[in-house]
């Protein structure tokens, strides 16, 4: 940590002539109050590179908010973000350190919000509705809904991606071999299905179906085995609540670290202003350490194009903007 912030504090060290200088004088994000603020922040910095940039003619809005921190963004936050989520806008949450967005991220799966970060999509911690491995709980709740989105019965396929995890009550003797030994492409057909489950099992599942997503959702979540409920339960809720469509769509929701987005934008950016007690000794340390900690707020408030919401910090290691 201290070699990086030795070379931020040499970065314009040698100068760089000004034939060599390109500065970008025009923002195509940031409209007038959201630039204003990013400004009055950045000039607080000791060694920078004064620069003079245009904000978009909309004058856009900072908004200091005075119930909802980190540790608590399950009231004012939630009901804002959701509001511009309906109204088709795209929603950041920034903190400075991982640990700060474990709350967010709980009240976005208990609410069933599709949410990712889009520079980190190696990462099944910040991408949790991820479809790339055909065994993902996405996938299976895909595969389950498929009858449901299309109006047909599943293929050996599907069968077989959402059954793999049910409990095995539920089936007939040598069911699971039967589904795998079959052509995954191949519908199957009721009598599939009855030589599949118990009585009692295809009865409910029948029910099940007729009820519609939730219901046919609720009755495969509650017959898995408990080490698998806990994985399936977000995309199970996302698509009971939202369709399989919002398990396909990009989300609108970005949740991440300030340094996870550098280059990235949303309409409405939510920034948590708390900071780790390493962050905080930088910051009272001044010097590099405090302009580095200055640089990272600008760079998660200039992430917003329409609105940025100053959230309340939790603890009294956080800037005061």
């Amino acid at each position: 940590a201290s070699r990086d912030l030795a070379l931020k504090a040499r970065e314009l060290d040698p100068d760089i002539p000004d034939d060599h200088k390109i500065i970008l004088k025009q923002s195509y994000r940031l409209p007038r109050a959201i630039q204003q603020f990013a400004g009055t922040l950045i000039r607080q910095v000791a060694r920078r590179q004064e620069k003079v940039y245009l904000p978009r003619a909309e004058m856009g809005v900072v908004e200091r908010v005075s119930v909802g921190s980190y540790k608590s963004p399950e009231y004012y936050l939630l009901k804002s973000a959701e509001a511009h989520i309906e109204r088709g806008e795209t929603v950041m949450f920034l903190a400075s350190c991982a640990f700060m967005l474990t709350p967010i991220m709980a009240v976005l799966r208990k609410n069933g919000i599709p949410f990712h970060n889009p520079y980190r999509r190696s990462n099944g911690y910040w991408n949790p509705l991820r479809l790339g491995k055909a065994g993902s709980s996405a996938n299976r709740v895909l595969a389950l809904l498929e009858s449901q989105a299309s109006d047909r019965l599943w293929t050996f396929g599907e069968v077989a991606a959402w059954t793999e995890l049910m409990v095995d009550g539920i089936f007939a003797t040598g069911a699971k071999q039967r589904i795998a030994a079959r052509n995954a492409n191949v519908p199957v057909t009721i009598g599939d299905l009855v030589e599949t489950f118990t009585a009692a099992a295809m009865d409910s599942l029948i029910v099940a179906c007729d009820g519609g997503r939730r219901d046919l959702v609720q009755w495969w979540s509650s017959r898995l085995v408990p080490q698998a409920r806990n994985q399936v339960a977000f995309p199970a809720e996302v698509a009971a609540a939202h369709g399989t469509g919002a398990l396909i769509e990009t989300p609108q929701v970005v949740v991440g670290t300030i340094h996870s987005v550098k280059g990235g934008q949303a309409d409405i950016v939510y920034l948590f202003p708390d900071l780790s007690r390493a962050g905080d000794e930088s910051f009272i340390g001044g010097g590099a350490g405090r302009d580095a900690v200055i640089r990272l707020f600008y760079v998660g408030a200039t992430r917003a194009r329409q609105k940025l919401y100053i959230c309340q910090g939790e603890t009294p290691r956080s800037m005061s903007f």
